[in-house]
């Protein structure tokens, strides 16, 4: 189900709200909703652990080294200062969420918006490789040519990193989608409220 029916399936819903749903139909999409919080979670402590773990090799590695691996590790080092806050703030929001208060619309709309978060993500760290090869090219004809060197290595690797987080965890809240949303979604919308209205999916 791409992010058009999506929307659909949210606008319907919104255009039902005061129409009595069925309590096994939201029960099992707020429990979709604890298995996405739950991924969230555990993507949080896969990023702040690749963030620790960059931070004291990078504060090492820039004291320990000189030329351009100690640049490599330097920009590890404060590139991944942002992760940690990232998947600080991430974790203890996930952590913070209750799916018991929130109504379907609410579900879908966090779903959505997160589904949309990741891609646009994604986008980003593909401009984080780019601009690593930029600055590795550009290191050719500059005096700073081992700090744009060592940038340009870090960046490459902290894009691609990111690049792959980000798809993975697109996938796999999506795939968490396909078992355990969509299914009780249709199911809602065609049987669990009194509307004469079908959806194509």
């Amino acid at each position: 189900m791409n992010n058009t029916k999506l929307f659909v399936l949210l606008l319907i819903l919104f255009l039902i709200m005061m129409t009595p749903v069925k309590a096994q139909n939201i029960d099992q999409i707020r429990s979709f909703e604890n298995k996405r919080i739950g991924i969230n979670k555990t993507g949080m402590i896969v990023l702040g652990s690749w963030a620790i773990g960059n931070i004291l090799a990078g504060a090492y590695g820039n004291y320990k080294y000189t030329g351009q691996t100690k640049y490599f590790h330097q920009f590890n080092a404060m590139w991944n200062v942002v992760n940690f806050g990232i998947a600080a703030f991430g974790y203890f929001n996930a952590a913070g969420s209750d799916p018991n208060s929130m109504t379907a619309t609410q579900i879908l709309k966090e779903y959505n918006s997160l589904q949309n978060f990741l891609l646009l993500n994604a986008g980003l760290d593909a401009a984080y490789i780019v601009t690593g090869l930029y600055l590795k090219e550009r290191s050719k004809n500059s005096t700073n040519a081992e700090r744009l060197r060592g940038y340009g290595n870090s960046l490459l690797l902290q894009g691609g990193f990111l690049l792959a987080f980000d798809v993975a965890l697109y996938f796999i809240h999506q795939n968490n989608a396909n078992i355990n949303l969509y299914p009780h979604l249709e199911s809602l919308l065609r049987g669990g409220v009194g509307i004469g209205l079908r959806v194509i999916l």
